[in-house]
């Protein structure tokens, strides 16, 4: 089991590394879109909060429809049929899940789309009425994405069952592109809507550069519907639970984005834009892992002995903590040099940035939590368990979306509320699914003592940062910030990899050897 389970790292690591370049892209999006159009000076077609708030819908078609059914019942049962050497059923199974759920969302985009005055009522009540309009407009552009997801999204997960990374690594940057494209070409003369339509490029590009993976996996199409098969019953029987928890996730975001509308103008973006930052090392990390690590869990799943699923995780969970708990404390110090660096020109002001920084700091108080979500949910989807995480998930979306309620427009918190809403829910769904998959398997999931060590030698490195930072102060011009913000991290990346191996960390020594097999 422990070759098996090292076998994860080389394209965990491919897959931080293109996620690494990816968010750099959303980076440079976000830098552009705050450039461009700012977070509370643009009006008419130049204001961000319409795009923002015309996502949601859209978004929340694709994650309900499709996400749902991929990451808790495709890449299971297909995975099964590949162990057991019945190729023929799995390709069934693919293109039959395939079918339907094109079906479902070509349906469900059509509807949208007639009916996209009444879903923009649901996310932009308070805005003004150029404003709602403009959401309306966004929106129904928006609804070719999720079509063109869905094709990307059994490509992945069949690329995941195989274990084969490259293609499905690099199609979010391509995504990336698309939307920069749309900025840069369409953005000063068609505002908004121009990005819009770079998001819709970025999807078919993202779906075309995954093509020749079909090849590589030797995918073989089978022109059936395919509705009345057992194993097609058994992935809507899984799906039906994550569906309802990520519906419930998806309330949340309406509900918060229906509040920060009657908020001041730019909250929306605001949030987005702190979002986006926190997570870039979720991305790189938590989903990196939680990703090359299901198909090995789907398999240490079907077997009696529940101690080496348990080892797997106690050691994936380690390798994640080591690397996030750092990353958070890191940003926590350098988030205002941070957004400075991103965000901080053109018609984003200081302002933007302080509320944003703020906002931020809150976010990645839970990113820890945020970071393991994702592994431990696919524990119980490897078990062909989907109620717990939705368990789960219900009670974090009720605190969330109560907290916003109360911090934001009761305690008129603002902004800021809603983000500390969102860090306390989702800690509190990180708590459930780790006390409960402890319960299942029967065995501690964590060393506790290895992560009280990553969180004392994160707090030195984060010191020695400040200090840094105090000791060179941060400069006016963007390159000597840019300049002086990889100074300041390489300074924490050095002391903290450095007191990592000087306490002879075994997640240091299980990361070093694979960074020195690259040479």
């Amino acid at each position: 089991m422990k070759t098996r389970s090292l076998n994860i790292l080389p394209p965990t690591l491919l897959l931080a590394l293109s996620a690494l370049f990816s968010r750099f892209l959303g980076v440079v999006r976000d830098h552009l879109l705050a450039k461009t159009f700012g977070a509370t000076a643009g009006e008419g077609i130049y204001n961000l909060d319409t795009y923002y708030a015309a996502f949601r819908i859209p978004d929340m078609l694709y994650n309900l429809l499709i996400l749902g059914a991929v990451s808790a019942a495709f890449i299971p049962i297909f995975t099964q049929y590949k162990k057991e050497h019945e190729l023929k059923k799995a390709w069934e199974f693919a293109s039959a899940m395939l079918h339907l759920m094109l079906l479902g969302i070509l349906v469900l985009a059509g509807l949208a789309y007639v009916f996209a005055p009444q879903l923009a009522t649901i996310v932009a009540s308070g805005f003004e009425a150029e404003s709602f309009d403009q959401t309306v407009k966004l929106m129904r552009i928006m609804l070719l994405s999720p079509i063109l997801f869905t094709f990307s999204s059994v490509l992945i997960s069949i690329q995941d069952s195989f274990k084969a990374f490259f293609y499905r690594s690099i199609a979010p940057l391509f995504y990336n592109l698309g939307i920069i494209g749309g900025i840069v070409y369409f953005g000063a003369q068609f505002g908004v809507v121009g990005v819009t339509w770079g998001v819709i490029i970025g999807a078919l590009l993202q779906l075309l550069i995954q093509l020749p993976a079909l090849k590589q996996v030797h995918y073989k199409h089978v022109w059936l519907i395919g509705h009345k098969r057992q194993d097609v019953k058994e992935a809507f029987r899984l799906m039906i639970p994550r569906v309802l928890g990520l519906s419930l996730t998806q309330l949340a975001l309406i509900i918060n984005t229906l509040i920060a509308s009657f908020l001041a103008t730019g909250s929306i973006t605001i949030f987005y834009l702190a979002d986006n930052l926190q997570a870039l090392p979720m991305g790189m990390i938590g989903i990196s892992f939680a990703i090359t690590s299901f198909a090995t869990l789907s398999e240490l799943a079907s077997e009696s002995d529940m101690e080496p699923f348990a080892e797997e995780i106690k050691r994936v969970m380690g390798l994640v903590l080591f690397l996030i708990i750092p990353a958070t404390i890191g940003m926590l110090v350098l988030r205002h040099q941070i957004i400075d660096v991103v965000l901080t020109y053109g018609q984003f002001t200081k302002n933007d940035a302080f509320l944003t920084a703020s906002v931020l700091g809150f976010l990645l108080i839970s990113l820890f939590a945020q970071s393991l979500i994702p592994l431990l949910s696919r524990g119980f989807y490897a078990f062909h368990n989907t109620k717990t995480p939705l368990f789960s998930g219900f009670i974090s979306v009720l605190i969330m979306i109560a907290g916003s309620v109360f911090l934001a427009l009761r305690l008129d918190m603002g902004i800021a509320g809603i983000a500390i809403a969102f860090t306390v829910g989702h800690i509190v769904y990180f708590l459930l699914l780790f006390i409960l998959l402890q319960k299942k398997v029967g065995q501690g999931l964590i060393n506790w003592a290895s992560a009280l060590k990553i969180v004392i030698i994160s707090t030195i490195m984060g010191s020695a940062v400040q200090i840094a930072k105090i000791s060179a102060p941060f400069p006016e011009k963007i390159l000597s910030q840019f300049a002086h913000l990889i100074a300041y991290t390489l300074v924490g990346l050095v002391v903290y990899f450095a007191l990592a191996a000087f306490l002879g960390m075994s997640q240091f020594k299980t990361l070093w050897k694979h960074v020195r097999r690259l040479k």
